[in-house]
């Protein structure tokens, strides 16, 4: 009885000293993110003071998720400040590039109602009042200039082909001369709701072969969705091989971007800006290791650009993201809003700062001895939430990745809470 006795008072004691220690450990800012970092103030800026090389040929700015306010507010702002002080007219999406093409007429012109026009994307996420401010400033900029100064909207991504189609198979209606009489009667009879139209490769390679020859923006923005309209069928099977898929899909993405930045140079202009998700952006591997073999669409453009590609990242502390349910389509479709927190200490200094936001330029963190610039250059936990909720979202702590951000990034908009995006017809 006695040796029972003395057992339970020492698990008793252990309990309570087990107890004692996790409640020190959650309060104190030892072990966790809630600490101040020595040199946060100097190095930190606004992303008004953010100085974009002058020999860039091509600003990337990603998404740490999908569905949230600011990350769609900092592409306006990436786009202004290219726009302001660079030499740069234009920004491609990660969107289908008839999508693209359709939005890129609208923003020239003053008839559409480009409310109306974001719920027709493929993907809900744009549907809302953050990219209605950005293609509304883009319209209001093209009013005051020529069309040959103008401001333009490039869609680049492989997926969504038959919006390609689509969107040729309009030109050809509202715009015959563009087009052989053989062409416009073969595009009048396709069916993009029918696979048969993927059907029609020699058309689509005509196609691109003529409009590549015409040396207008014209053209070769139409050679461009001929082209994407290729890439499509040629992709590999994605229920056999999702990361063959992705692999392609970043590599389509790149190389749709080289396409268009060589209209863009024809214009006359130097730098374009790219938007996508950070897992696409950022420089790198997309399975996050390190032998290169799966190559993001960030380290493509930095190769193609030989080095000329400033990437900016986005970071939150805390985020309540807007993310689709997986597995809802069609009429069944949902969208919910989901918590996360990303216990990045970085992010977690943005509350010192105005407006509980800042910006670290990694290119201008120099001095090998500080904490921070051994903190950017060695292995941390970034936030990365994608587009497509399901119960293992809860059950593992997948919304994070853990990188060398100075190898991904050349800068990153560290923010303390990001808020939802509210999509419009969702």
């Amino acid at each position: 009885m006695k040796n029972y006795r003395k057992t339970w008072i020492i698990t008793m004691a252990l309990t309570i000293i087990y107890l004692a220690v996790l409640l020190v450990l959650r309060s104190s800012v030892v072990f966790t993110a809630e600490k101040r970092l020595e040199g946060i103030d100097k190095a930190g800026t606004s992303f008004a003071e953010l100085e974009i090389p002058t020999d860039v040929r091509v600003v990337g700015i990603g998404e740490a998720t999908h569905g949230n306010r600011e990350f769609q507010i900092a592409k306006l702002k990436v786009l202004k400040k290219v726009v302001e002080e660079g030499d740069g007219r234009s920004i491609a999406f990660e969107m289908s590039a008839g999508e693209g093409a359709e939005i890129n007429d609208a923003i020239h012109e003053n008839v559409s109602d480009l409310t109306e026009l974001v719920s027709k994307t493929d993907y809900p996420i744009y549907d809302t009042e953050e990219i209605v401010e950005l293609l509304t400033w883009m319209r209001e900029y093209n009013q005051t200039v020529p069309y040959e100064e103008s401001l333009m909207f490039y869609g680049i991504d492989m997926q969504g082909a038959y919006r390609s189609i689509d969107y040729l198979k309009s030109k050809a209606q509202s715009n015959p001369s563009l087009f052989t009489e053989e062409e416009i009667n073969v595009l009048s009879e396709i069916d993009t709701k029918d696979d048969k139209c993927l059907e029609y490769r020699d058309l689509y390679e005509e196609m691109y072969d003529r409009f590549s020859a015409v040396d207008n923006t014209d053209g070769r923005l139409l050679a461009i969705q001929a082209d994407v309209i290729l890439k499509f069928i040629d992709a590999p099977d994605f229920d056999k091989s999702q990361d063959d898929y992705s692999n392609y899909r970043d590599k389509s993405m790149a190389q749709n971007l080289k396409n268009y930045s060589e209209i863009e140079e024809n214009r006359g202009f130097s730098q374009m800006v790219v938007t996508a998700h950070n897992g696409h952006v950022m420089r790198g591997s997309s399975d996050m290791d390190d032998d290169g073999s799966n190559s993001t669409m960030g380290e493509r453009i930095d190769q193609i650009f030989e080095g000329r590609y400033f990437c900016i990242g986005t970071e939150f502390y805390n985020a309540t993201v807007n993310i689709h349910t997986a597995g809802t389509f069609d009429e069944n479709y949902e969208r919910a809003d989901h918590d996360y927190c990303s216990d990045d200490i970085l992010a977690y200094q943005a509350r010192f700062f105005d407006d509980e936001r800042y910006c670290l330029d990694f290119t201008k963190i120099t001095d090998k001895n500080s904490k921070i610039y051994k903190m950017i250059h060695g292995k941390m936990f970034m936030g990365l939430v994608g587009e497509g909720y399901t119960v293992l979202n809860d059950m593992y702590k997948v919304e994070r990745m853990k990188i060398i951000p100075a190898d991904r990034f050349d800068a990153v908009l560290y923010y303390y809470c990001v808020t939802p995006i509210d999509p419009i017809h969702y």
